[in-house]
C-alpha cells in the first residue's frame, strides 16, 4: 500500500521526475535479480559456548542466514547468504561474526580449496572413476589436466585445487555446475590465505622467516630474480 501510495504522488510531479524515479525502481528490481545464495561454512575457534547467550549474540549481528553446529572442537556456522557476488558473502558473514563478540577467532571457511579428488567429483556432480581417468591422462581430453598441488605420501593419495579443476572441467564443458560455484571456490581459497597471514602477523618467528626470505640475496629472491 505504500509504494500505491508513492507513486499517486509522484503524479503531479514533473515527467523527468518521474521517470527517474521509474529507472530508480528498475535499477533497485535489476539488483535484487542479480542476488545468488552462497553456501560455505565458517569454523571459529576458542567461543565461550558456557551458555547460549553467543547464540543470541550471533542471531543479532547478522547470522540468523546460518546454521550452528559444533564439529571437532569448532563452532560451525553452516551459512546460506544470498549476496552479488562470493567475496561479499563470505566477507559479510566472517565481519558478522567477529561483531557477535563471541570471544572467539574465525579459523577458516569451507570447503577448502585443496581436496582429493572423490571430494572434487561430488562437488562437480560427476563420477571418481571419470576424474581419475582425466587425472591419469588416459584420455586425450584430460592430457592437460590441473597437476596435483599436494602430495600424502603416507597413502600416496594426490591433492588437487578445486578452483582449477572446476575451471578445467567447465572449459571443456565436463561439468554443468553454474559459475558462481567456481567463483565461490576462490574466493574461499583466497580468503583463506589472508585468514592465514593476518594470524601469522602476531607470530615473531613467521614474521622473521618473511623478512628473511625477502631479503637481497636470499633463496627466494635469487629464484624470482632468474625467471
Amino acid at each position: 500500500m505504500r509504494q500505491f501510495g508513492a507513486l499517486r504522488k509522484t503524479r503531479k510531479r514533473k515527467p523527468e521526475r518521474f521517470e527517474e524515479l521509474l529507472k530508480a525502481v528498475f535499477a533497485r528490481q535489476s539488483r535484487l535479480k542479480k542476488m545468488t545464495e552462497f553456501d560455505f561454512k565458517i569454523f571459529c575457534r576458542d567461543v565461550d559456548t558456557r551458555d547460549d547467550s553467543f547464540l543470541d549474540r550471533l542471531f543479532e549481528a547478522g547470522c540468523d542466514d546460518a546454521t550452528v553446529l559444533f564439529k571437532d572442537g569448532y563452532v560451525c556456522l553452516d551459512f546460506s547468504r544470498e549476496s552479488e557476488d562470493a567475496e561479499n558473502a563470505v566477507i559479510s558473514a566472517i565481519r558478522d561474526v567477529e561483531k557477535a563478540g563471541i570471544g572467539g577467532s574465525v579459523e577458516r571457511v569451507e570447503p577448502e580449496d585443496v581436496a582429493s579428488l572423490s571430494e572434487i567429483a561430488k562437488r562437480v556432480k560427476v563420477t571418481r572413476a571419470s576424474l581419475q581417468k582425466y587425472a591419469r591422462g588416459e584420455s586425450k581430453v584430460g592430457r592437460d589436466f590441473p597437476a596435483p598441488v599436494q602430495n600424502i605420501s603416507a597413502s600416496r593419495r594426490e591433492l588437487f585445487s578445486t578452483a582449477e579443476v572446476m575451471n578445467w572441467m567447465l572449459l571443456k564443458r565436463k561439468t554443468d555446475i553454474p559459475g558462481h560455484t567456481l567463483e565461490l571456490c576462490r574466493v574461499i581459497a583466497k580468503t583463506n590465505l589472508a585468514l592465514m597471514f593476518s594470524r601469522a602477523r602476531h607470530d615473531d618467528d613467521i614474521s622473521r622467516l618473511i623478512a628473511r626470505l625477502s631479503a637481497p640475496g636470499s633463496v627466494e629472491t635469487t629464484r624470482l630474480n632468474r625467471v
